[in-house]
C-alpha cells in the first residue's frame, strides 16, 4: 500500500529518511517538456538551494538515470511513498532488494550473538521493506523468516 506524496518537499523528507522509514518514491509517469514520457520512475534524488528545487534525478524501468531540471519537467502523475517489495519498477526495485539484503547481511554480521530490541526493530522494518520472499533465497538469512505460532499446549 503506497502513500500520496504531495509535492517536492515531502520528496526530500523521505529521501533524506529513507534509512529510517525504508520505501522508495515512484511516480507511475513522469512526461518532460520534450515530450519524453516514462512509466513508473523512481525518485532517487531532489537538489534544492535554500527554499528553491532546481533538480531531479529519478531511475527509468529500464535503468536508465536522469537528472533533470525541474523546469524541464511538464508532469509528474501519481507520485507514491511505498515499500521496496511493492514498486513496479523492476529495475530499481532488484537494486535496491539487492543493496538492503547486504546491508542486512552485515548487520547479523555485526549483531552475532547479540539480539537487542533496536536491532530487532531494524531486521524487522528492512524485511517489511524487502519482503520475506526476498530473504528465502539467501542461505545465510532464512533464521530471521518469521516462524510460524505454535501452540505450547496440547489439550488431551
Amino acid at each position: 500500500m503506497g502513500y500520496d506524496v504531495n509535492g517536492f518537499t515531502d520528496m526530500h523528507t523521505l529521501l533524506t529518511n529513507e534509512r529510517k522509514i525504508g520505501g522508495a518514491i515512484e511516480a507511475s509517469r513522469i512526461r518532460l517538456s520534450t515530450g519524453e514520457e516514462f512509466t513508473y520512475p523512481v525518485i532517487t534524488n531532489i537538489d534544492f538551494s535554500g527554499s528553491t528545487f532546481y533538480s531531479i534525478g529519478f531511475i527509468t524501468d529500464d535503468g536508465e538515470k536522469y537528472i533533470v531540471n525541474v523546469k524541464d519537467i511538464s508532469m509528474m502523475a501519481s507520485c507514491r511513498h511505498c515499500p521496496i517489495q511493492e514498486l513496479k519498477n523492476n529495475h530499481y526495485k532488484d537494486f535496491k532488494t539487492s543493496q538492503r539484503l547486504d546491508y542486512l547481511k552485515r548487520l547479523c554480521e555485526i549483531n552475532e550473538g547479540a539480539c537487542t530490541p533496536i536491532f530487532e526493530e531494524e531486521v524487522s522494518a528492512i524485511i517489511n521493506d524487502i519482503g520475506e520472499d526476498a530473504i528465502e533465497q539467501e542461505a545465510e538469512l532464512t533464521h530471521l523468516k518469521k516462524q510460524p505460532l505454535k501452540n505450547p499446549f496440547k489439550i488431551a
